[in-house]
């Protein structure tokens, strides 16, 4: 049995706190979906480590023996492991040193909500299947790469190291290699691209104003069900091909998409004092669309959409290292999710945060104080329009990439 059978079985998860009464929640909350190991220590954490395949380290921070960092250096160089960390706001350079140096996957903030440490975990069990699956894609990939360096020296062997044919090579390899570099461009955002491509690495950053947007579908659970999957995939793709198209419309990154959930920021990697701005036009190009899909398109089930926009800082950066995925995280990613967990279908609903930055270009409709879960009461505001009046449209209709 492979390593990604064997953890497909019932993953396993190592939770590391020093604190007993954590460890009892944490199994208590996730036995039900994985095996759950516990440590008190890190050197009780090495010792399970050694013992057990473990698909998934999570790790307190602050602990007196050892630090979770610490604990993380110090395991083996398993490719098949994920690692992450539970911090406080305080620690976040630490983090972002071990990020950096490839050896934690993610961070989780304290105190974690047991839902989206679900989909946390979740969504590093699916990377850690992929990059099981890719040990297999990349092995082929090399040993077509040696087959075809192979055959370059025995051609050029066979011909007398001919010039033409050596330039046909060089030719044939650099056309290979514009198509790597062109599909890592169409993966990443350019900046980020480049950088790898140059120095091998890209180094998470931390940004101090980034737009966040989150969408979703209005009963996808249900809808979901009524479907065959073929009808399903196909509404997803025919609605965020659409949104695709608006995102690079008004140079935004689309960062992911989680089922029927859709995810873009504005002012990254490059800041962009009009990012909210531009985030807010793509939400309203976004809801147009689906409105006229709802009119034309009885048929359609995907139809009734919510939007969530926050404007805060973040941190960005590229994680894994066989198949690459740029990610942002921070509360102000949370607070994007609370606005569209909290919206209305057919609706944007924005922060204060967002609305104080571009009140004077939109009409917004003020909701009131409402309830926000982990975030207590908070200022929501629907967005009704764009004000086409604005003194400075000039400057959103300048977009980058349009």
């Amino acid at each position: 049995m492979s390593v990604a059978e064997e953890i497909a079985v019932k993953p396993k998860v190592l939770y590391v706190d020093d604190e007993p009464d954590n460890l009892v929640v944490f199994k208590s909350a996730f036995r039900r979906f994985y095996e759950v190991l516990t440590a008190t220590s890190g050197s009780e954490a090495l010792d399970i480590f050694h013992r057990e395949r473990i698909a998934l380290v999570i790790t307190d921070q602050r602990m007196p023996e050892m630090t979770g960092i610490e604990l993380i250096k110090s395991l083996p160089e398993i490719p098949d492991t994920i690692r992450m960390v539970l911090t406080g706001f305080s620690d976040v350079e630490t983090i972002i040193e071990a990020i950096n140096t490839g050896k934690v996957y993610k961070y989780i903030t304290k105190p974690w909500d047991k839902n989206d440490l679900k989909i946390t975990i979740d969504n590093a069990i699916e990377t850690l299947d992929l990059r099981s699956s890719n040990k297999t894609l990349i092995k082929e990939l090399q040993q077509a790469n040696e087959s075809l360096e192979k055959k370059v020296v025995e051609r050029t062997q066979q011909i007398q190291l001919q010039k033409e044919e050596i330039e046909l090579q060089k030719k044939l390899i650099e056309t290979e290699k514009d198509k790597a570099n062109k599909l890592l461009l169409n993966i990443l955002p350019d900046e980020i691209a480049e950088e790898l491509i140059l120095n091998g690495k890209a180094k998470a950053r931390r940004y101090e104003q980034v737009a966040v947007l989150f969408s979703d579908f209005k009963d996808f659970t249900t809808i979901s069900d009524s479907l065959s999957p073929e009808q399903l995939v196909n509404e997803l793709d025919h609605c965020f091909r659409e949104f695709d198209d608006i995102v690079e419309r008004y140079g935004l990154e689309k960062i992911k998409t989680i089922g029927d959930a859709y995810m873009c920021v504005g002012g990254l990697p490059v800041q962009d004092e009009y990012s909210s701005h531009r985030l807010l036009l793509a939400a309203l190009d976004m809801q147009s669309f689906m409105q006229d899909l709802k009119e034309k398109n009885p048929d359609h089930h995907l139809v009734d959409l919510r939007i969530g926009i926050h404007t805060g800082p973040a941190i960005a950066g590229v994680v894994g290292k066989r198949k690459f995925a740029y990610d942002v995280w921070g509360d102000t990613v949370n607070t994007a999710a609370r606005m569209e967990y909290n919206c209305e279908p057919g609706k944007i609903n924005i922060s204060e945060a967002t609305y104080n930055i571009i009140k004077d270009h939109f009409e917004c409709t003020h909701r009131g104080k409402i309830e926000a879960k982990g975030k207590g009461e908070m200022d929501m505001y629907f967005v009704d329009r764009h004000n086409e009046n604005s003194a400075t449209n000039s400057c959103l209709i300048n977009i980058p990439n349009a």
